[in-house]
């Protein structure tokens, strides 16, 4: 069974709440993440590129996965 088309004023709620999810989270963590680059600077340059690596790492892996999971769920369709 399929579920109904949400309604324009579920969708502008559910709009609502990921931007306040996403606003609360990048000013949650903003002050973390930029106390990283500030300490490895004060090492050396490569401390900064292991950070960034560990920092950019999660977003590469969740960004293919995502992409993967398109593709297989569009050659399920066909």
């Amino acid at each position: 069974m399929s579920r109904p088309a949400p309604t324009a004023a579920q969708a502008a709620g559910r709009a609502v709440q990921r931007a306040a999810a996403t606003l609360g989270a990048v000013l949650g963590l903003s002050a973390a993440a930029w106390a990283c680059p500030y300490c490895a600077l004060s090492q050396s340059a490569d401390t900064l590129i292991y950070v960034g690596a560990l920092v950019l790492v999660p977003y590469l892996v969740v960004s293919g996965v995502v992409l993967w999971m398109r593709r297989l769920l569009a050659s399920e369709k066909e």
